[in-house]
C-alpha cells in the first residue's frame, strides 16, 4: 500500500474581530418594551377621558413603533462602538 505524503502549507494574515450585537434581539426587546409602555399609559387614563375610539390599540402602535426604532438606533450605536473597538490580528492558516 502506498502512501499519500501531503504537504501542509502555512499562510499568515490579518484578521479583524470584534463583537458585533445581534439585530432582531434589539428590535423586539424595544417593541415589547413599547407595547408594555402603551398599556401602563393606556391603563392611566381616567373614565371621564376615555371615548368608545379605541385609544389603546393606538397606543400600542405609536409606542412599540417607537421602541423598536429606539432598540435598533441602539443595536447601531452599539455595533459603531465594537467597531472602533475591533482589534487587528495575525492569523496562521494551514493548507494541505
Amino acid at each position: 500500500m502506498a502512501e499519500k505524503s501531503r504537504k501542509t502549507v502555512m499562510s499568515t494574515e490579518s484578521v479583524r474581530i470584534r463583537k458585533t450585537p445581534r439585530f432582531l434581539p434589539f428590535l423586539l426587546t424595544g417593541g415589547v418594551l413599547g407595547i408594555i409602555a402603551a398599556l401602563i399609559a393606556g391603563s392611566t387614563i381616567s373614565a371621564e377621558a376615555k371615548t368608545g375610539e379605541p385609544i389603546v390599540t393606538l397606543l400600542v402602535a405609536f409606542f412599540a413603533g417607537i421602541g423598536m426604532s429606539l432598540g435598533i438606533v441602539l443595536a447601531i450605536v452599539l455595533d459603531r462602538i465594537g467597531l472602533a473597538r475591533a482589534k487587528t490580528l495575525e492569523a496562521t492558516k494551514l493548507e494541505g
